[in-house]
């Protein structure tokens, strides 16, 4: 009897420590696997697996900036991903002003030497038709560059009726019409000369025959190869004295009244003598217009015979201020980046400017790009466009903060020898937004089996089992051996 129940309690024993042994490990399982999961968890950071970056327009403000009365500068957004986590950006700046606003209207009378000694040649064609010919190309050359020009003819010389205004003749009055204008400049061929030059008297016809609308240009051109002998007032047959003064009065006047003279004074000999004044002709002339680096007129040239078609079609064309220049020149435009664009974006140009050039890079001295023009004629337009993406490696604490996408943009500008200047603070905006949608999976949605828990259930029962078993077979046994 002792021997069975010490049996018993053995095995009572063994099966108690067995399943003590197996809880625990099952417990020491759970706490393991639980701690696995919260470091897993609370060290998620941006970009990491699991995690959702993404780029959000806030605001899409465009930028502009009127440059005086020519320019228009504008920066605007283009193009944005999301998914790429970037933004476009286009540049543009325009010349507003058009083609049609650089036309002035003006007026110009020719006043043409028609005296005789215009008659004298020079390789085998006269003074006079050198002069018909170089004019009617400088007409030519006016009314393709202006089609708001007007232009008239007046021819002096001396007259019937010498020394009075009859010396001079309007052939042709301000007209349009360029048939018009170069043939009465070529019929001054036909016209009889005058052994006398009365300039005064051609310049006081032109100034009569101006319109008076307002708002308009005006120019004389004068074109001749002698120093005035005669005058309005009956003076006549000398060249110094009260002729010139009257003569330099005249343009005084006419230049004060905002007429501009041009003055072509052709083959005006230095070197030969007038023999009444004991002046050369040179010296005559200049008493009057004075000198090409000081004319009386706004504008002077002495003119050899064998530069007369390119003074004439060239330098006096140059001089008369048909055309508004209206074109804006040495542009330059900068860009400015806030430093949190610089660190967290990647910058790149996806279109090249297709007017003038701009910086490579970015000139992270001050964290701007230089965009030079060096001419943008009038409707023009340049461009450019570049783009930012969100680095891979972005610094998180950018994470939901308004990032405007440039700082300022500063521009300067020419125009006529003027500067211009503007600047705009004005951007398009982002923002960084980071979603954490990992799973958090550190509590379980039903009842995990724990290690150890089903070996140890089955194991008993089998022992247990066994344990009847064998305690039935003892006491059969032992009710028998007591019989």
């Amino acid at each position: 009897m002792i021997k069975f129940k010490k049996l018993l309690f053995v095995l009572i024993a063994f099966i108690f420590i067995f399943a003590m042994t197996s809880s625990v490990s099952a417990s020491q399982n759970i706490v393991i696997n639980t701690t696995t999961n919260t470091t897993t968890n609370t060290t998620t950071t941006p970009n990491s697996a699991g995690g959702n970056t993404t780029l959000e327009l806030v605001e899409d403000n465009t930028c502009t900036i009127t440059v005086g009365d020519y320019g228009r500068f504008e920066k605007k957004l283009t193009e944005f991903n999301e998914t790429e986590k970037s933004a476009t950006l286009t540049l543009t700046f325009t010349n507003t002003k058009t083609v049609e606003e650089t036309y002035k209207d003006v007026e110009i009378f020719f006043v043409i030497d028609n005296s005789s000694s215009m008659s004298d040649q020079y390789n085998g064609v006269t003074r006079k038709q050198a002069v018909i010919n170089s004019a009617n190309s400088l007409v030519e050359k006016l009314f393709e560059s202006n089609p708001n020009v007007e232009i008239g003819i007046v021819g002096f010389s001396s007259s019937d009726q010498e020394g009075t205004i009859n010396d001079a003749e309007l052939r042709q009055p301000l007209s349009n019409s360029q048939e018009e204008v170069q043939s009465a400049i070529t019929n001054l061929a036909d016209y009889q000369d005058g052994p006398r030059t009365n300039i005064q008297a051609g310049l006081t016809v032109a100034q009569n025959n101006f319109s008076t609308e307002e708002g308009k240009d005006r120019y004389i051109v004068l074109l001749t190869d002698g120093v005035p002998n005669t005058t309005i007032t009956g003076v006549t047959q000398t060249y110094s004295g009260e002729v010139a003064t009257q003569t330099k009065s005249t343009i005084e006047e006419i230049e004060n009244s905002g007429i501009q003279i041009i003055a072509a004074m052709i083959n005006l000999d230095s070197e030969r003598v007038e023999p009444t004044t004991s002046k050369t002709y040179r010296e005559l002339a200049e008493e009057i217009f004075g000198t090409v680096e000081s004319p009386t007129t706004s504008k002077y040239f002495y003119v050899p015979d064998s530069e007369v078609e390119d003074t004439i079609v060239n330098d006096i064309f140059n001089s008369l201020v048909v055309r508004v220049d209206n074109t804006l020149k040495n542009i330059v435009i900068k860009d400015y980046f806030p430093q949190e664009i610089i660190d967290n974006f990647d910058f790149e140009y996806v279109a090249s400017p297709n007017i003038g050039n701009v910086s490579q890079s970015i000139d992270t001295s001050d964290n701007s790009i230089t965009w030079n023009i060096e001419l943008l004629s009038e409707g023009e337009t340049a461009s450019l466009s570049y783009k930012l993406t969100l680095k891979d490696d972005y610094n998180k604490e950018i994470i939901d903060q308004i990032l405007p996408t440039n700082e300022k943009v500063d521009i300067t500008a020419e125009n006529n020898g003027n500067e211009l200047s503007e600047t705009s603070d004005v951007s398009p905006a982002v923002r960084v937004r980071y979603e954490n949608n990992i799973v958090d999976n550190t509590i379980a949605n039903k009842v995990i089996p724990q290690t150890g828990e089903n070996s140890t259930g089955l194991f008993v029962a089998i022992v247990s089992i066994i344990a009847v078993i064998v305690i039935a077979r003892m006491i059969y046994l032992r009710k028998y051996s007591d019989k």
